[in-house]
């Protein structure tokens, strides 16, 4: 391998993290940096690519919700990934990911410089498996960094940035478009509300057997008067919604670029946290269950985004009703108040051009 030379690794695992490391990949080709792109097929992963034009490299297979499949699964990407890797022209100047224990393995055993990114400190297993072999860890300011070093970060390695990790593809040029898509949307009558199911299969998943989105979807059916489109997670949670609700509610066959999803949404309904701040971040009504309190949820709420988080399915199901009502009483202008949050790039890009070995490559 030679050593001088100015690629990027980025590992993909989830759609959020397309987005983010896209838009942070172009960040980087400012400096003459190449982007390379590992991923699997999972999820609406793969669309977000094809939207942007960029052909990544799809390794394995996601392990699904059983200890043993996972274990598996990374296993045989971690090899995958070597040998991907260590194909390249030259040696990656830099690995990034969202705490991918794959890459982290990869990178770690390569010598490759790691800087890792989180705001799911809550996925334990994963930051046990990664926080500690990070050069740096950048996590948003609203997650005390006690509650990341309790699980292996380094203090003294850890980074903070004042916003949330969607403001990077959201903030300027992507949310004046939006607001024009929006328009024409309303103009011709083309809305909808969008909803997304919990994580089933994920490692912080307390029940993964647990099927609370067939009582939401049903509620949702009987309190909003328009379509309904569901983005499931899982093949498995597409096929039973389908069992249940065929004809009451549409599944599309690929991914919506965000930009297009959003702007024809009245609001937003999700088991997790990332297409809901997208959806607040853009000022579109966004409703959130999840078990636990999600920091950068509360973050946004509390900078008056329309995000709207709960604990539970009895409060899920209350707040459905009152917002579906007149979803559009609640949409927001947050053009002035995206202003005041911080892009993860303002942080890295200033932080690799202060390292010793890595600021050669900035010259």
């Amino acid at each position: 391998m030679v050593h001088n030379n100015k690629i990027v690794w980025f590992e993909v695992l989830t759609p959020k993290q397309a987005m983010l490391f896209i838009a942070i990949g172009k960040e980087l080709s400012k400096y003459g940096f190449t982007c390379h792109y590992t991923t699997r097929d999972h999820d609406y992963i793969l669309d977000i690519f094809k939207v942007h034009k960029i052909k990544p490299v799809s390794i394995g297979l996601y392990g699904g919700k059983s200890l043993e499949d996972k274990l598996l699964a990374s296993a045989k990407r971690v090899v995958l990934l070597t040998e991907n890797i260590i194909s390249l022209p030259s040696k990656p100047a830099i690995a990034i990911s969202f705490s991918s224990p794959d890459a982290s393995r990869v990178a770690f055993g390569l010598g490759i410089p790691l800087i890792l990114m989180n705001d799911t400190a809550h996925s334990k297993p994963v930051a046990k498996l990664t926080f500690a072999l990070a050069n740096y860890l950048l996590t948003p300011s609203c997650i005390p960094k006690d509650v990341f070093t309790h699980l292996g970060a380094n203090p003294q390695t850890m980074y903070t940035y004042n916003g949330v990790d969607e403001v990077e593809y959201i903030a300027g040029e992507n949310q004046a478009k939006f607001l024009e898509l929006r328009q024409a949307a309303v103009e011709k009558d083309e809305m909808y509300l969008a909803y997304r199911p919990e994580e089933s299969f994920a490692s912080y998943m307390k029940d993964k057997d647990s099927k609370p989105y067939l009582e939401i979807i049903q509620h949702i059916i009987d309190n909003y008067q328009g379509r309904i489109i569901v983005f499931p997670r899982y093949e498995i949670q597409k096929e039973i919604i389908l069992e249940k609700f065929e004809g009451q509610i549409d599944i599309p066959s690929n991914g919506f670029y965000f930009l297009n999803l959003l702007s024809n949404a009245e609001i937003v309904i999700t088991g997790g946290g990332t297409m809901a701040r997208e959806a607040a971040l853009l000022g579109v009504p966004s409703i959130t269950y999840f078990w636990r309190h999600l920091e950068p949820q509360k973050f946004i709420e509390e900078r008056g985004f329309p995000s709207f988080s709960v604990q539970t399915i009895e409060d899920t199901k209350k707040i459905i009703k009152k917002f579906c009502k007149e979803p559009r009483k609640h949409w927001v202008d947050t053009s002035e108040m995206l202003l005041d949050l911080e892009k993860p790039s303002k942080v890295l890009i200033p932080l690799l051009k202060r390292d010793e070995k890595l600021a050669q490559y900035f010259d």
